[in-house]
């Protein structure tokens, strides 16, 4: 924190995403539906190939799950082109905005207040291509609830620190969570400044050591 400051996660306006230091809450219908959407595209994909598949959404006015649902397949796999895998990915968007339609009428916002973070989870990992890291993030940055994200960034940076070896998900996120405080807070800006440094620094090839805010405790400087 002391070298990035609070990060602002996670980005929302879908024409362009604005990141929002030091904001938790509460947000907007459309803004916990616009994190889903993001969280699904992101798969396997930089976010700068995301920002322009949730743009090219915001351009055709299909913003909404009532509007992804009845869009079709083949238009709504042009709008997220450029998120890779275009083709499964509108089919999973269908999918979730046809199951949200389905199952929680109320919208996502009471879905998601209502629902324990655990039971959330759980119903989304129900769905077909949302795994572990998507169901946490939407359960995290969507939901607010206190759940920590893992992703390559988190165990990269921690394997380098020699903190973990090779561990399951659910071991990677019990190490996590024993040694933070449960707070959705916390969660947000930790995991946002792990995937600051990992970008910016720890990089999987040719990591930048010097001047890394973590290098003196790291097992991979040179």
């Amino acid at each position: 924190m002391a070298a990035f400051g609070p990060q602002g996660w996670w980005p929302v306006g879908w024409n362009k995403p604005l990141y929002r230091p030091g904001f938790y809450g509460p947000i907007s219908e459309n803004e916990i539906f616009e994190i889903c959407a993001g969280a699904i595209l992101t798969q396997n994909t930089s976010w700068k190939n995301v920002e322009k598949a949730l743009a090219a959404l915001h351009a055709a006015d299909t913003t909404s799950p009532e509007k992804i649902n009845v869009c079709p397949a083949g238009k709504l796999g042009r709008l997220v082109r450029s998120s890779g895998y275009y083709r499964q990915k509108a089919g999973r968007l269908k999918g979730f905005c046809c199951y949200i339609l389905r199952k929680h009428p109320e919208g996502l916002k009471k879905w998601f207040s209502a629902a324990p973070r655990q039971t959330l989870r759980g119903e989304l990992l129900s769905l077909k291509g949302i795994g572990p890291e998507t169901a946490d993030s939407i359960a995290l940055y969507a939901a607010g609830k206190a759940g920590f994200v893992i992703d390559s960034y988190t165990k990269r940076i921690s394997q380098r620190l020699g903190f973990a070896g090779e561990l399951s998900y659910e071991d990677w996120q019990a190490l996590f969570e024993a040694n933070l405080p449960p707070n959705a807070g916390t969660y947000n800006e930790y995991h946002a400044l792990l995937v600051k440094l990992g970008k910016e620094f720890c990089k999987k090839r040719k990591p930048l050591c010097n001047g890394c805010p973590l290098g003196k405790m790291c097992n991979n400087k040179k």
